[in-house]
């Protein structure tokens, strides 16, 4: 039993530094925009056939990853500038903006699952072979996959601390207003989150195939509940404190699947996501600062 506890805690590692990448480009939109947005699985799922379809091409897959992350990039700002934002100009609220997404979810999921026929396609695209890491059995893809969540979060966090774009986002996530009286150029700002966040959408959604080896219509609307719950524990504009809960989700969920099944891991991620919900139900509503304004 201790071995396949110390296992599952190995894989639970794996599947947080994938939730992590999601979870991080998540909490930076939700942090500035305040909006819970829905269709970000669907995005994922997007990516992730991008760079299925990339590499049918001769794209090698580890290069699938730029490919994934542009195709995040540019559907999550069209959604963002051509549907969100004349949604709230109109006067959308939160809870309105929210059902927009979801709507848009659904119609991304069918489109993808007619064009698709509903089937599984394979992306074995990275041999790799075990190797013993003390009593954990690990591929040398799920660690470079760990490290290329570190460093995300390396590069993030700098970006967010040391650069001016970095604290006039912060600043507009604190207070939009006192940021635009300030000469913060508020439209550019937006902009830029809606590419990040796109950016690490569509990363996580290839590097969640890369370890998987397959990809699907599901992908990335499976996967949505655990960023989301991880991105609400961690604290909305936090991405150390997704980076944390999403360590939380990750082993949480692979422990229920080693000593349950699979299909329990699933019900523990939205069995997460519930419990963070009752607890805080406020962080659904105005992101990190708990003002109810759109920005957009």
């Amino acid at each position: 039993m201790g071995g396949t506890l110390v296992s599952a805690i190995g894989f639970g590692v794996v599947l947080a530094s994938i939730i992590a990448i999601a979870a991080m480009g998540f909490t930076i939109q939700f942090g500035l925009t305040n909006v819970l947005n829905l269709s970000f699985g669907a995005v994922m799922t997007v990516a992730a056939f991008a760079a299925y379809l990339a590499n049918n091409r001769g794209v090698g897959g580890w290069s699938g990853l730029g490919v994934g992350g542009a195709a995040g990039a540019a559907l999550t700002l069209v959604l963002g500038r051509g549907v969100f934002r004349p949604y709230a100009r109109r006067g959308a609220h939160l809870f309105e903006m929210m059902m927009v997404t979801l709507g848009l979810s659904l119609i991304i999921n069918y489109a993808i699952q007619a064009v698709s026929h509903n089937n599984i396609y394979q992306f074995a695209v990275l041999p790799s072979s075990p190797f013993q890491l003390g009593s954990i059995l690990i591929t040398h893809t799920q660690l470079v996959i760990v490290f290329i969540s570190i460093g995300v979060l390396v590069v993030l966090t700098s970006l967010l601390r040391l650069t001016k774009i970095g604290k006039a986002l912060r600043a507009m996530a604190a207070d939009p207003d006192l940021a635009r009286a300030c000469g913060i150029r508020t439209g550019r700002i937006v902009v830029l989150t809606w590419l990040l966040s796109g950016f690490l959408c569509g990363l996580a959604g290839v590097v969640y195939i890369i370890n998987a080896q397959s990809v699907g219509y599901t992908t990335g609307q499976l996967f949505l509940p655990l960023v989301v719950a991880a991105a609400i524990l961690g604290g909305a504009g936090s991405p150390l404190g997704a980076v944390a809960a999403s360590l939380i989700m990750g082993i949480v969920t692979e422990i229920v699947a080693a000593f349950g099944s699979e299909a329990y891991s699933t019900v523990a991620g939205f069995g997460i996501l519930v419990i963070v919900l009752l607890s805080r139900p406020g962080a659904v509503r105005g992101g990190q600062t708990g003002h109810t304004q759109l920005t957009l």
